[in-house]
Order: C-alpha cells, then structure tokens, then sequence
C-alpha cells in the first residue's frame, strides 16, 4: 500500500474519530460528562513504541504522560493536588475506587513512589484524554484504560533502530537494549509481580519488523474507536 494511500486511510478514520468525539459531546449536553480514550502504550525498547505514542497523542489531541511524569512524581509533592484540582468530586469518587483497587490486588511495593504512581495515573486516567507510555499504566488501569497496547520487535530491529537512532557501535547498541529490557522487566516484576510480555494484558500487540509507523497509526486509530464505539454501545444496551 503506497504511502499516499495510507494517509488518507489515517485521516479518513481521524475525521470519523473526531466526528464520534463531537457526537458524545452533543450527547453529554443531556446527560454525565463522559471521559475521553485513555490509552496506554508499553514497549520493547527500539521497537517504535515511544514514536507511536507521539503521533497518535498529536493527531487526536491527546496528553502524552511518559518518562517526565515519573521524575516528576520523584521531585514534586503537590502533583496530586495540581491533577485533584482539574477532576471534579464525582470523578474523584470514582477514581479513589479505582486506587484502593489497584493498591489493594494489584501492586505489591507500598513505598511511597510506587503509591504516588499508581495514585497520579488513575487520577489522570479519571479526566481522560491521556496517553500513558510505559511504567506498568496498562496493569495499574487494567480495563479501566480504553485501549492497552503493546509494540514489539525482533532484535536485529530493535538493535539497528537504537544505533540508527543515537549513533551508537553495534557493542554499545547492545549494552543499551540489554540494560533497557533488564531495567524494564525488573520493574513490573517486583510491582506487579507479572511477566511484561503477559499478553492477555493487553488488547492490541503490533509488530514493527512487519508495521511501519503510519500502519500502526492507522490501525490503532481504528482499534480506538471500535473500543469507543463498542463501549458506549454496551452501556447503552445495559440502560
């Protein structure tokens, strides 16, 4: 499929995102506000992941929460008070819910960091419109995200993009995609106590040796809204 295509097969399902956005606005003029997709993108190193997190965040208008939030959480005390502010008391409500859940089943180092964390990703998860790259936000959410996705790669690839990328020796490459995966796998092990590559956690896994970036973002924006469509279908159908 020729690039040109492509593109207008990307902003063919953009327009029809954006016209669904406007549709549920229209809608919450009658009734609760609704919150937008949130999205959450876990990643091998060197796969492309983090390149698809920003071109999807930029053409639907979406906040990216990736690597900053984390050092932001180390460093800032008031953050919980700056993300409260913008929810309102229902949405609160729901989102101390989804906390005690979380904390209660799912996260298994009470330190302060890792309650911190789980506490500001459900609490920006609460106000919707969010793109969560990496640091296990697919199994804090769980189904509470919109879409969970996962992006992979062989080795070769992921190895080839890394010295593409920063100019690297093949032997440096190496060291980097090594100690990246280790630091990765630790994490969600000792928190979560889960296996990263776990695929039922996930609702859509892409492979970027056979997916070039505008594929991706063309099929995770029609996997959005399936789930946005299909999940407002289903609430209705429970009313």
């Amino acid at each position: 499929m020729s690039l040109a295509i492509t593109e207008k097969l990307i902003q063919r399902q953009i327009n029809h995102w954006n016209r669904f956005r406007e549709f549920l606005k229209d809608e919450e003029e009658d009734g609760p506000t609704e919150r937008g997709p949130v999205i959450t993108i876990s990643r091998m190193a060197g796969s492309g992941g983090r390149t698809l997190a920003v071109n999807l965040a930029d053409r639907l208008s979406l906040s990216l929460q990736d690597q900053s939030l984390v050092e932001r959480i180390a460093r800032d005390r008031n953050l919980e008070k700056s993300v409260v502010a913008q929810l309102d008391e229902n949405t609160i409500n729901q989102a101390e819910l989804w906390i005690k859940g979380v904390l209660n089943r799912r996260i298994f180092m009470k330190d302060e960091y890792h309650t911190s964390l789980v506490n500001i990703v459900t609490k920006i998860a609460a106000g919707g419109d969010v793109i969560f790259l990496g640091r296990g936000a697919h199994l804090i959410l769980g189904d509470q995200a919109t879409l969970r996705i996962r992006v992979v790669a062989s080795w070769a690839h992921r190895l080839s993009r890394v010295m593409d990328r920063t100019g690297l020796s093949r032997a440096e490459g190496r060291a980097v995609l090594e100690e990246t995966d280790r630091n990765r796998e630790d994490f969600l092990r000792k928190v979560f106590k889960v296996d990263p590559n776990t695929t039922e956690n996930f609702d859509l896994i892409l492979n970027s040796d056979r997916m070039k970036p505008e594929c991706m973002l063309e099929t995770v924006t029609l996997a959005l809204i399936g789930a946005q469509t299909g999940g407002r279908a289903r609430m209705h159908s429970q009313v």
